[in-house]
């Protein structure tokens, strides 16, 4: 989410209160999943507990959101179908569905469009899909990690070869996806990698991505 949030940052060359405003929100928004996760459970011995904390945080996030963006609400209704979409999946068919964990990082994309949003006052959906294609890609690696399939290597190779042909039609350089070929070194020679050394290098492919950004995307 803060790679997301920064590279609606750096596109728009700005940085104002209101944008630190906007980041605090969203980062309320992502804790609260574990409350939701717990109240949904009702693992927690009262599970109103939770329903509380995670309704607080919500509070507190659109009590931030509002005074910003309440002008752009109508604007950003058209999106309101990603978190939605993402809720749904977490209730039935539980967060580790493949759905679920890729609509999750469709969710944390977002960010860059709020963050361009409230930075330079536009709505780049052609942002938003830029990032939402990049970083969903790092969930497809792991699932290529844990499962050790074919299928999942061949569909990972499909995937780069799609977010190539996305990028050329919105006319963002292809050039961005440079740390994408990680991704397609690994499912064609499944070099060995322990997990937890994965997560730190799609990070700083993450890193790489939102510098590719700055140098490249207008």
């Amino acid at each position: 989410m803060t790679l997301s949030y920064l590279t609606g940052i750096v596109v728009s060359g700005r940085i104002t209160p209101r944008v630190v405003a906007v980041f605090t929100a969203i980062a309320l928004c992502i804790n609260s999943k574990q409350a939701f996760v717990l109240w949904m459970r009702r693992r927690e011995v009262k599970p109103s507990r939770a329903l509380a904390a995670f309704m607080l945080q919500i509070l507190a996030a659109t009590m931030l959101l509002l005074p910003v963006l309440w002008k752009d609400l109508a604007l950003l209704m058209p999106y309101a179908f990603v978190p939605l979409v993402y809720l749904i999946s977490l209730k039935f068919l539980g967060e580790h569905s493949i759905t679920t964990e890729i609509s999750g990082f469709v969710l944390l994309s977002l960010s860059a469009l709020l963050a361009k949003l409230t930075a330079a006052g536009v709505i780049d959906p052609v942002l938003f899909t830029t990032a939402a294609i990049f970083f969903t890609a790092g969930v497809l690696k792991v699932r290529v990690q844990f499962t050790k399939g074919m299928l999942q290597r061949a569909l990972m190779v499909i995937y780069v070869g799609f977010a190539i042909a996305a990028y050329w039609l919105m006319h963002v350089p292809v050039v961005i996806l440079l740390p994408l070929i990680d991704n397609l070194v690994f499912s064609i020679t499944f070099y060995k990698l322990k997990l937890r050394f994965t997560g730190w290098l799609e990070v700083l492919k993450g890193i790489a991505f939102l510098l590719l950004m700055a140098m490249n995307y207008h």
